[in-house]
Protein backbone atom coordinates (compact mmCIF):
# COMPACT_ATOMS: atom_id res chain seq x y z
CA UNK A 1 0.00 0.00 0.00
CA UNK A 2 2.67 2.62 0.79
CA UNK A 3 3.96 2.39 -2.80
CA UNK A 4 0.55 2.99 -4.40
CA UNK A 5 -0.33 6.64 -4.76
CA UNK A 6 -3.09 6.44 -7.38
CA UNK A 7 -5.31 3.79 -8.91
CA UNK A 8 -7.75 3.86 -11.80
CA UNK A 9 -8.96 0.30 -11.20
CA UNK A 10 -12.60 -0.15 -12.17
CA UNK A 11 -13.00 -3.54 -10.46
CA UNK A 12 -11.51 -4.49 -7.12
CA UNK A 13 -11.79 -7.67 -5.05
CA UNK A 14 -10.28 -7.63 -1.54
CA UNK A 15 -10.23 -10.63 0.78
CA UNK A 16 -9.32 -10.82 4.48
CA UNK A 17 -7.63 -7.45 4.81
CA UNK A 18 -7.72 -4.41 7.06
CA UNK A 19 -7.44 -0.92 5.61
CA UNK A 20 -7.76 2.60 6.86
CA UNK A 21 -10.44 4.40 4.90
CA UNK A 22 -7.76 6.67 3.40
CA UNK A 23 -5.76 3.68 2.11
CA UNK A 24 -8.89 2.15 0.62
CA UNK A 25 -9.65 5.42 -1.16
CA UNK A 26 -6.19 5.35 -2.76
CA UNK A 27 -7.05 2.12 -4.58
CA UNK A 28 -10.85 2.35 -4.85
CA UNK A 29 -11.73 6.00 -5.41
CA UNK A 30 -12.65 5.37 -9.07
CA UNK A 31 -13.81 1.81 -8.60
CA UNK A 32 -17.15 0.79 -10.13
CA UNK A 33 -17.21 -2.83 -8.96
CA UNK A 34 -16.10 -3.44 -5.37
CA UNK A 35 -16.15 -6.85 -3.71
CA UNK A 36 -15.07 -7.07 -0.08
CA UNK A 37 -14.87 -10.38 1.74
CA UNK A 38 -14.10 -10.35 5.46
CA UNK A 39 -12.53 -6.92 5.06
CA UNK A 40 -12.48 -4.33 7.81
CA UNK A 41 -12.18 -0.65 6.96
CA UNK A 42 -10.85 1.26 9.94
CA UNK A 43 -11.09 4.92 10.86
CA UNK A 44 -8.01 6.82 9.72
CA UNK A 45 -6.72 7.57 13.21
CA UNK A 46 -6.68 3.92 14.31
CA UNK A 47 -3.58 1.76 14.07
CA UNK A 48 -4.44 -1.35 12.09
CA UNK A 49 -3.77 -4.44 14.28
CA UNK A 50 -1.05 -6.72 12.98
CA UNK A 51 -1.92 -9.95 14.78
CA UNK A 52 -4.33 -12.39 13.21
CA UNK A 53 -6.13 -12.97 16.52
CA UNK A 54 -7.28 -9.32 16.52
CA UNK A 55 -8.46 -9.58 12.93
CA UNK A 56 -12.19 -10.18 13.44
CA UNK A 57 -13.18 -7.84 16.26
CA UNK A 58 -13.07 -4.17 15.49
CA UNK A 59 -15.03 -1.57 17.36
CA UNK A 60 -13.30 1.12 15.32
CA UNK A 61 -14.46 -0.09 11.92
CA UNK A 62 -16.24 2.47 9.78
CA UNK A 63 -19.92 1.96 9.14
CA UNK A 64 -21.27 0.69 5.85
CA UNK A 65 -22.88 4.07 5.19
CA UNK A 66 -19.56 5.88 5.77
CA UNK A 67 -17.94 3.54 3.29
CA UNK A 68 -20.64 4.25 0.71
CA UNK A 69 -20.39 8.01 1.11
CA UNK A 70 -16.70 7.72 0.22
CA UNK A 71 -17.33 5.60 -2.90
CA UNK A 72 -19.57 7.57 -5.28
CA UNK A 73 -18.36 5.71 -8.39
CA UNK A 74 -19.37 2.23 -7.20
CA UNK A 75 -22.28 0.71 -9.11
CA UNK A 76 -21.77 -2.96 -8.17
CA UNK A 77 -21.11 -3.65 -4.49
CA UNK A 78 -20.67 -6.94 -2.66
CA UNK A 79 -19.61 -7.21 0.98
CA UNK A 80 -19.22 -10.44 2.92
CA UNK A 81 -18.96 -8.99 6.41
CA UNK A 82 -16.25 -10.10 8.85
CA UNK A 83 -17.24 -12.42 11.71
CA UNK A 84 -17.87 -9.54 14.07
CA UNK A 85 -19.39 -6.59 12.27
CA UNK A 86 -19.60 -4.28 15.28
CA UNK A 87 -20.07 -0.70 13.98
CA UNK A 88 -20.15 -1.80 10.32
CA UNK A 89 -23.89 -2.49 10.51
CA UNK A 90 -25.90 -0.59 13.13
CA UNK A 91 -29.56 0.08 13.78
CA UNK A 92 -29.18 3.27 11.68
CA UNK A 93 -27.47 1.67 8.67
CA UNK A 94 -30.59 1.12 6.55
CA UNK A 95 -31.90 4.66 7.04
CA UNK A 96 -28.47 6.22 6.48
CA UNK A 97 -27.81 4.23 3.29
CA UNK A 98 -31.13 5.42 1.87
CA UNK A 99 -30.05 9.05 2.31
CA UNK A 100 -27.04 8.57 0.00
CA UNK A 101 -28.03 9.48 -3.59
CA UNK A 102 -25.56 7.15 -5.34
CA UNK A 103 -26.67 4.22 -3.15
CA UNK A 104 -30.12 4.52 -4.72
CA UNK A 105 -28.67 4.19 -8.23
CA UNK A 106 -26.57 1.04 -7.74
CA UNK A 107 -26.86 -1.74 -10.31
CA UNK A 108 -26.19 -4.42 -7.69
CA UNK A 109 -26.03 -4.47 -3.89
CA UNK A 110 -25.15 -7.70 -2.10
CA UNK A 111 -24.29 -8.10 1.54
CA UNK A 112 -23.69 -11.30 3.51
CA UNK A 113 -23.59 -12.15 7.22
CA UNK A 114 -26.03 -9.34 8.06
CA UNK A 115 -26.64 -9.14 11.82
CA UNK A 116 -30.14 -8.68 13.20
CA UNK A 117 -29.42 -5.12 14.28
CA UNK A 118 -30.00 -4.20 10.60
CA UNK A 119 -33.40 -2.46 10.32
CA UNK A 120 -35.01 -4.72 7.74
CA UNK A 121 -38.38 -2.93 8.00
CA UNK A 122 -36.90 0.39 6.86
CA UNK A 123 -34.95 -1.31 4.10
CA UNK A 124 -38.02 -3.23 2.95
CA UNK A 125 -39.75 0.11 2.35
CA UNK A 126 -36.91 0.89 -0.09
CA UNK A 127 -37.12 -2.57 -1.68
CA UNK A 128 -40.79 -2.03 -2.56
CA UNK A 129 -39.87 1.18 -4.46
CA UNK A 130 -36.63 -0.08 -6.02
CA UNK A 131 -36.81 -0.49 -9.80
CA UNK A 132 -33.07 -0.48 -10.59
CA UNK A 133 -30.85 -2.30 -8.09
CA UNK A 134 -30.51 -6.08 -7.87
CA UNK A 135 -30.47 -6.63 -4.11
CA UNK A 136 -29.17 -9.73 -2.34
CA UNK A 137 -29.40 -9.91 1.44
CA UNK A 138 -27.84 -12.91 3.18
CA UNK A 139 -28.39 -12.89 6.93
CA UNK A 140 -26.14 -14.28 9.65
CA UNK A 141 -27.01 -17.66 11.07
CA UNK A 142 -26.87 -15.97 14.49
CA UNK A 143 -30.16 -14.06 14.08
CA UNK A 144 -32.97 -14.73 16.55
CA UNK A 145 -36.17 -16.62 15.81
CA UNK A 146 -38.09 -13.34 16.15
CA UNK A 147 -35.95 -11.73 13.45
CA UNK A 148 -36.33 -14.81 11.24
CA UNK A 149 -40.10 -14.45 11.59
CA UNK A 150 -39.87 -10.82 10.41
CA UNK A 151 -37.79 -11.92 7.43
CA UNK A 152 -40.19 -14.74 6.63
CA UNK A 153 -43.13 -12.31 6.70
CA UNK A 154 -41.35 -10.11 4.16
CA UNK A 155 -40.48 -13.07 1.93
CA UNK A 156 -44.09 -14.34 2.11
CA UNK A 157 -45.42 -10.89 1.22
CA UNK A 158 -43.14 -10.71 -1.81
CA UNK A 159 -44.05 -14.21 -2.96
CA UNK A 160 -47.79 -13.63 -2.49
CA UNK A 161 -47.92 -10.24 -4.21
CA UNK A 162 -49.65 -10.37 -7.57
CA UNK A 163 -48.26 -7.06 -8.79
CA UNK A 164 -44.55 -6.49 -8.25
CA UNK A 165 -43.49 -3.27 -9.90
CA UNK A 166 -40.09 -3.39 -8.20
CA UNK A 167 -36.93 -5.50 -8.48
CA UNK A 168 -37.52 -8.60 -6.41
CA UNK A 169 -34.69 -9.04 -3.88
CA UNK A 170 -32.88 -12.22 -2.97
CA UNK A 171 -33.30 -12.75 0.79
CA UNK A 172 -31.69 -15.74 2.46
CA UNK A 173 -31.41 -16.87 6.06
CA UNK A 174 -31.11 -20.16 7.97
CA UNK A 175 -34.27 -21.65 9.37
CA UNK A 176 -36.57 -20.39 6.64
CA UNK A 177 -38.55 -23.65 6.54
CA UNK A 178 -41.56 -22.29 4.62
CA UNK A 179 -39.33 -20.43 2.16
CA UNK A 180 -39.75 -21.52 -1.43
CA UNK A 181 -36.19 -21.10 -2.68
CA UNK A 182 -37.00 -22.14 -6.25
CA UNK A 183 -39.88 -19.68 -6.48
CA UNK A 184 -37.77 -16.83 -5.06
CA UNK A 185 -34.89 -17.66 -7.42
CA UNK A 186 -37.30 -17.56 -10.33
CA UNK A 187 -38.74 -14.22 -9.22
CA UNK A 188 -35.28 -12.75 -8.63
CA UNK A 189 -33.95 -13.60 -12.07
CA UNK A 190 -37.13 -12.55 -13.88
CA UNK A 191 -36.90 -8.96 -12.64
Amino acid sequence: MPKIYQSDAASIFIYGQMFSINNLMVIASKCEMLYLQRVVIMNNDVIVPETEEDQFYFETAVSLETLFKALPSVTDFKYYLPFNSVNIITSKTADELLKIPHFLSLDKFEISQIPEIFDIQSFYGHIKKNKKTKIELHFSDQISDEYKTRLQTIVDEILEAENRDYKVPWISFFGDTRFSREKMISLYYQT
